[in-house]
C-alpha cells in the first residue's frame, strides 16, 4: 500500500513532544507546505493549526504502574490511529517521543501493509536502555531525527537511517544567557505528569521549608500543560507556598537555581546556565526495570553531555528534600564549586549542535514526501 496524499499524520505524547510537533508544523507551513497536518497532539500543535484527532495527554503516563491499567485503552487508541492512517493515506507519518506507544504503532502500520515513509523525531533512547528496540527502528523507520549527536552516531552504527543537525532548543535559547534576577529565588519543578508530580511533591515541599529557613525564596511551578483538575489540586496542596503558573523556563530564567523532575526541564536549565538538582522517583516495578535494564551511569542529559555529574542525580531513596536542599546549597554557597559547574554547563550547551534543527526536520520530511531518499545508506551494522 502506497500513500496517495501529500498530508502528514503526526503523533506525540509528552508535553515536550507537543512543542516539537508545533515547531515542525510551523516550519512546514513557512516552507510552503500546503497539505493537511493531522494527528494526535496537544494544545501547542492545535495552536499551530493542526487537526487534532486525539488528545496527546492520553499518553501522559509514567512507569509500569501507570501503564498496566491503561493497556486496553492504549490498544484501542493504537488501532483507531492505524485505521485512520490507512483510511486517509497521508504522504508521511511523523512520530515524536513516547516509544512505548509509537514503536507498536509503527509495527502495526507496517503489518497492515503501510509502505509510506515513517519518520521518528526524538526516537527512543536505545543507547541507554532496551537496546533491542533498535531492531524496530531499523525495520520500520525510514528516518530517525535524534536530539543529540551521540544518539545520531549510535543509530548510524546500529544500521538505522539517522540525520542530525542540532537540538531544537538551540534556536529557542539563542539569546544571551539571562542575568540572575533574584539570587534568593529557587525554582521547584515537580513535573507535569500526574504520578510524577505526586511522587516528587513531598520531597520538594520539604526542600522548600528548609530553603525558607535558610533565607531563600522557593517558588513551585504549576506547569501550564497539566490537566485543569491536577492544577487545581496542586493549588490546594501548595497553599502557603509561592507558585508560578507560567512557562517553567521563565521561572528558571528568573531563579538562581532549581530542583525538580528529570527530563526536558533539565536541558532547559542547562541552556539557561542554571544549576539544578535532578530528582527521580518511580513505582517499585518501574525502578526495578530501570535498575535491570539501564546501561548508562547517568540519567540527566546535561551530565551526559558534560561527561560528569554537574547536576546531582537524586534517585528513588535519595530523592529527599534534605538531599535536594544540600545539593542546592553546594552550588549557592560555594563559589568555587559554582564556577566549575557554570563552565561545565557552557561546554554541555555547545554539544547541543547548530541552530536550525526544526527547519532541518521539515526539509527531511519534504524530501521523503517528494520521493527522495532521506539518507543515502544506512550506517554499518552494530
Amino acid at each position: 500500500m502506497t500513500p496517495a496524499g501529500r498530508g502528514i499524520f503526526f503523533s506525540c505524547g509528552e508535553v515536550s513532544g507537543d512543542g516539537y510537533a508545533a515547531a515542525v508544523l510551523d516550519a512546514l507551513r513557512r516552507r510552503g507546505f500546503a497539505g493537511s497536518l493531522f494527528g494526535m497532539g496537544g494544545p501547542l500543535a492545535a495552536g499551530a493549526g493542526a487537526e487534532i484527532v486525539s488528545d496527546s495527554r492520553a499518553l501522559h503516563l509514567m512507569g509500569v504502574t501507570d501503564v498496566l491499567p491503561a493497556i486496553p485503552r492504549l490498544l484501542r487508541l493504537k488501532k483507531n490511529l492505524v485505521d485512520l492512517i490507512l483510511s486517509r493515506r497521508p504522504g508521511a507519518v511523523l512520530l515524536i517521543d513516547s516509544p512505548d506507544f509509537h514503536l507498536p504503532l509503527a509495527a502495526s502500520l507496517r503489518g497492515s501493509g503501510w509502505r509510506g515513509p515513517i519518520v521518528y523525531a526524538a526516537p527512543p533512547t536505545v543507547w541507554a536502555w532496551r537496546p533491542w528496540r533498535v531492531k524496530n527502528l531499523r525495520r520500520d523507520m525510514d528516518l530517525c531525527l535524534p536530539l543529540f549527536q551521540f544518539e545520531h552516531e549510535y543509530l548510524l552504527r546500529a544500521g538505522v537511517n539517522s540525520a542530525w543537525k542540532g537540538h531544537p532548543l538551540v534556536d529557542e535559547f539563542s539569546a544571551p544567557l539571562p542575568e540572575e534576577a533574584d539570587p534568593k529565588r529557587i525554582a521547584l519543578l515537580p513535573g507535569s505528569r500526574r504520578s510524577e508530580v505526586f511522587r516528587l511533591l513531598p520531597p520538594l515541599v520539604e526542600c522548600a521549608s528548609l530553603l525558607k529557613d535558610r533565607g531563600y525564596r522557593p517558588v513551585f511551578s504549576i506547569a501550564p500543560g497539566m490537566p485543569e483538575d491536577l492544577r487545581n489540586r496542586l493549588r490546594n496542596v501548595l497553599m502557603g507556598h509561592e507558585t508560578w503558573e507560567g512557562p517553567g523556563r521563565d521561572l528558571l530564567a528568573s531563579s538562581a537555581a532549581a530542583a525538580g523532575a528529570s527530563g526536558t526541564v533539565a536541558v532547559e536549565a542547562m541552556m539557561l546556565g542554571r544549576f539544578m538538582a535532578v530528582l527521580y522517583r518511580g513505582g517499585f516495578l518501574s525502578w526495578l526495570a530501570w535498575k535491570t535494564l539501564v546501561k548508562t551511569p547517568r540519567i540527566s542529559i546535561p551530565n551526559l553531555l558534560a561527561g560528569e555529574e554537574l547536576y546531582p542525580e537524586l534517585i528513588q531513596g535519595r530523592a529527599t528534600g534534605r538531599n535536594a536542599f544540600s545539593a542546592l546549597l553546594g552550588f549557592l554557597e560555594d563559589e568555587r564549586a559554582a564556577e566549575h559547574i557554570r563552565v561545565g554547563l557552557l561546554s554541555a550547551r555547545r554539544a547541543m549542535g547548530l541552530p536550525g534543527a526544526v527547519d532541518f526536520w521539515a526539509e527531511r520530511l519534504e524530501a521523503l514526501l517528494s520521493g527522495q531518499t532521506a539518507f543515502p545508506e544506512k550506517g554499518a551494522e552494530a
